[in-house]
């Protein structure tokens, strides 16, 4: 699989505004945006061709500021989902991709506080490992660790990748570079986040 590395696209290239990233490991794909420039237009995008499911990663502490309690109680300290949630104002049913859009946005503002948020909703928080990237190397902690980097706030909305070819089943990792290229997105490793990472 090829994929671009931070060699060849700068940063603001792999997140552009407007524009999902394909953020690829060895075992999935997703399509991933930065949080708080989520457009309606790239998050039915995003919808179109994922599970539909769209969460927000988000680092641990940020979870609780917003008081997003664990999907699954006895559940706190690692990563994990969080209770899913709408924005509380600008919203109609929560579900359009307008909707979702503004939801995205709210989890991605560093100003949002948790009235900001109702519970439950349609988009769902993902509170990452306490680590980050260097306690999991996966698409959530990867996803957030790019906006960090470019820095935008630290949350990054992610969906699956749904399999061009199948659509019965998710996207395998070797069909998101042949996906990206059709739709003239960029594709990452995950494992190439850890470059700029170690460096920092």
């Amino acid at each position: 699989m090829t994929t671009a590395s931070f060699d060849v696209l700068p940063l603001d290239a792999l997140l552009a505004p407007g524009r999902p990233l394909v953020l690829s490991s060895e075992t999935d794909a997703a399509l991933v945006l930065p949080a708080a420039e989520a457009s309606t237009t790239a998050l039915a995008f995003v919808v179109r061709h994922s599970s539909g499911l769209v969460g927000v990663a988000l680092p641990g502490d940020r979870c609780d500021t917003l008081e997003l309690p664990p999907m699954r109680p006895s559940f706190r300290r690692g990563p994990g989902w969080c209770v899913a949630v709408d924005a509380a104002t600008g919203v109609s049913t929560g579900i359009s991709a307008a909707d979702r859009a503004e939801t995205i946005r709210r989890l991605g503002c560093r100003d949002t506080r948790p009235a900001d948020l109702h519970r439950p909703g349609h988009v769902l928080p993902y509170a990452t490992h306490p680590r980050g990237i260097r306690g999991r190397l996966a698409i959530p902690e990867a996803a957030v660790e790019l906006c960090r980097l470019t820095g935008l706030p630290a949350a990054a909305a992610f969906a699956a990748l749904v399999s061009p070819s199948d659509p019965r089943r998710m996207a395998a990792p070797d069909e998101s570079a042949a996906f990206a290229a059709a739709h003239g997105l960029p594709v990452l490793g995950i494992a190439a986040v850890l470059q700029p990472t170690a460096s920092c």
